[in-house]
């Protein structure tokens, strides 16, 4: 792929309403709309000639910067290693060898934050 598109935007999930005999009587599709206060993140492949979507888009949340950063690694694929360390490992590592990452984070916000995830399963099981 030579050209991706990577924007900020509001995903908007599609739906199917029926009526009790199955009958369709509300009906959207599923939507990406450029939003630079949206709550998402689409990549998409471009036709580097026309500068136009060339294939479906595919949407991530805006937290999820990991899953949709490696993405775009993956469609550049770049012909030697790159410099993004593998954190879930190295704070699994940590925590198999007792230390708490934890004790340095100042926003004790637990319950939304991956660290701590990552740390509920050290050997990745």
């Amino acid at each position: 792929m030579g050209v991706i598109g990577i924007g900020v935007g509001t995903a908007t999930m599609g739906r199917i309403c029926r009526d009790k005999d199955g009958n369709i009587t509300e009906q959207s599709t599923a939507r990406w709309d450029a939003d630079p206060a949206g709550g998402s993140v689409a990549i998409w492949p471009m036709d580097p000639e026309k500068m136009e979507p060339s294939g479906p888009a595919e949407v991530y949340g805006n937290w999820d910067a990991a899953a949709y950063l490696r993405r775009v690694v993956d469609l550049i694929q770049p012909n030697r290693q790159i410099n993004i360390p593998d954190l879930e490992a190295m704070i699994q590592a940590a925590a198999k060898d007792g230390v708490d990452i934890c004790t340095y984070c100042a926003d004790c916000n637990c319950w939304d934050c991956i660290v701590s995830k990552w740390k509920e399963d050290p050997d990745n099981e």
